[in-house]
């Protein structure tokens, strides 16, 4: 057992490598192979996209729809393909001496594009501060309207509005004002010494009021039609679940620097349909489904890239008294009964490595990383075993029982939910047999479409469901405070006074080892309450045909870059 959890820490140091040296890929390592030349319409590329349920900047939660708005509009700051904050919509910023206090100014002559190309109007900070207004509106129900209680006074707003509280706080109360077209003044809460990162963020995207008024929020980004546009591209097409297609925008800040004309963007719900279409020609990036398909090109002599996202995946459990999950005791046994050296040796078959904690991806004050220290607090051990424990997962069957008021183990009901995808679906198989052999529980799988799944997740319809989270920003806040009773992206019904307490500490501690320590308390109420069961952190394998040369990249903290791709003449 010691040299398999020794195997396992060396290979999670290489994976911390990946992350701690990024790993932006500007120029493609395949230039001049002459196996896949791309796709043939001049002047685009086509990319993969796993989901494009929703295009509403506020409303979206999926990496690659956030990578897709990243493309769409501008926030106030950028990442470069270093990662590094670049001006965005505001060309320059200053803070007070006290850090509270935050002043963009907005670049002038930026237009609103409709999907047809036109400039509609001006954007100005007075569209900035609306698009924060309606992601602090309770009838919206941004799931991440939680990134906007920084502010002074936006959670005491968002209460009063949502009813939760009697106490009046109105819009001018909160700390985001207008004060001129082009002058944004942004006030928190607290300092966050990670306040520019959390800025890029696609949810602080603008949006042009008197539109939005037009088109009803109900409406307002289910169409290509229903939105306007502030960044590189303009949408012109959407195919749900399908396909969307950007075209560049003439009016952009940068646009001479724009050298393609366009992104497709596609998805393949089949691995193999997606390997043979980039073979064909028909797709210009992939990601790859686990170690055979990067064997196939590695034996090409192709060249294959990955990097670490920060990814963690988990399975979701709901907590709440409509499923049994809601059993601590069951989720333990669950949790034990995992192998998940097994399911990264047979399902990814990459670098991926068994979660050891939940965070990944975020640096650490005196370590590497912040998993390196939370790993450290805990002796050294993972949190999580990384091998299948049947005694242990049978020995919390007992008190699973008597929580449920059940007698025997047939009478526990589990079923676990998974989206539609080769990947996802064998994953669902093997989580399936593992608990049939190692807890004698007996799984039920059911499988939906991406946008169905995402339905039932956000109301709780569900006992188990497969997915993941990534950092938005580096901090182990982006992560952590993801378990809050009120964040919009807990679909678990975990509510902990405990934790949340933890979390209002971490927002106002200003010493960074001591505010690491919290996160790390976190941490381990996480594998004591266990509202999700960590499985493994993701490595991200992709390829790239030679029709791009190089300027684009792929990263922590913004999925897709490809605003300045180089195209083969």
């Amino acid at each position: 057992m010691k040299n398999r959890i020794l195997a396992t820490l060396v290979m999670i140091m290489m994976l911390f490598s990946l992350v701690t040296t990024a790993s932006a890929v500007t120029e493609n390592p395949n230039i001049g192979a002459g196996m896949y030349p791309g796709t043939a319409e001049p002047g685009t590329i086509t990319v993969d996209c796993g989901t494009m349920s929703k295009l509403n900047p506020i409303l979206m939660t999926y990496n690659t729809e956030l990578s897709m708005a990243r493309h769409l509009w501008d926030s106030l700051v950028k990442l470069d393909v270093d990662n590094a904050i670049i001006p965005g919509a505001a060309e320059s910023w200053t803070s007070s001496e006290d850090g509270l206090t935050w002043t963009f100014k907005i670049r002038e002559g930026m237009k609103w594009v409709n999907s047809a190309g036109e400039a509609v109007a001006d954007i100005t900070a007075y569209d900035f501060e609306y698009g924060i207004k309606e992601l602090l509106n309770p009838e919206v129900a941004a799931e991440y309207y939680y990134m906007a209680v920084i502010f002074k006074n936006a959670q005491a707003y968002y209460d009063y509005a949502s009813g939760v509280s009697t106490e009046e706080v109105k819009w001018e109360d909160v700390g985001v004002k207008a004060l001129d077209d082009y002058t944004l003044e942004l006030t928190l809460e607290n300092v966050l010494p990670y306040f520019l990162q959390q800025m890029k963020f696609e949810v602080f995207a603008p949006i042009y009021e008197p539109f939005y008024t037009e088109v009803g929020a109900a409406n307002y980004g289910t169409s290509p039609e229903t939105e306007l546009y502030s960044g590189a591209f303009y949408m012109t097409e959407w195919i749900l679940e399908n396909k969307v297609v950007m075209v560049k925008n003439p009016y952009w800040f940068d646009a001479d620097n724009v050298t393609i004309t366009g992104i497709n963007w596609v998805k393949y719900v089949d691995a193999n349909a997606k390997l043979n279409a980039f073979m064909g020609g028909e797709i210009d990036i992939i990601d790859l489904s686990g170690g055979e398909q990067r064997s196939i090109f590695e034996s090409e002599g192709f060249v294959v890239s990955s990097y670490v996202g920060g990814y963690s995946f988990y399975l979701n459990a709901n907590n709440t008294e409509t499923s049994d999950i809601r059993s601590k005791s069951l989720r333990k046994a669950i949790s034990a009964a995992i192998d998940r050296t097994q399911y990264v040796n047979t399902i990814r078959k990459d670098n991926s490595t068994p979660a050891l904690c939940f965070s990944l991806g975020i640096s650490g004050v005196n370590t590497a990383t912040f998993a390196d220290a939370v790993i450290a607090a805990n002796g050294g051990e993972p949190l999580y075993n990384t091998v299948a424990d049947p005694e242990l997962a049978k020995s919390y069957l007992p008190a699973a029982l008597e929580e449920l008021g059940y007698t025997d183990v047939s009478q526990i009901n589990v079923v676990l939910m998974t989206s539609e995808g080769t990947a996802n679906e064998a994953s669902s198989q093997l989580f399936q047999e593992q608990l049939r052999v190692n807890l004698g529980l007996d799984v039920g799988i059911e499988v939906l479409t991406i946008t169905e799944a995402r339905a039932r997740r956000n109301a709780k319809d569900y006992d188990l469901f497969f997915g993941g989270w990534g950092p938005d920003y580096n901090d182990p806040m982006t992560d952590l405070d993801l378990w809050l009773s009120t964040s919009g992206n807990n679909h678990t019904g975990y509510a902990s006074a405990e934790y949340d307490a933890l979390i209002a500490a971490a927002k106002v501690e200003t010493d960074l080892v001591a505010r690491e320590q919290i996160f790390i308390q976190c941490e381990m109420l996480l594998k004591e309450d266990m509202p999700i069961i960590p499985i493994y952190w993701r490595a991200e394998d992709y390829v790239v045909s030679e029709k791009l040369v190089g300027g684009y990249a792929r990263m922590p903290f913004q999925g897709y870059n490809l605003f300045y791709t180089r195209l083969a003449d």
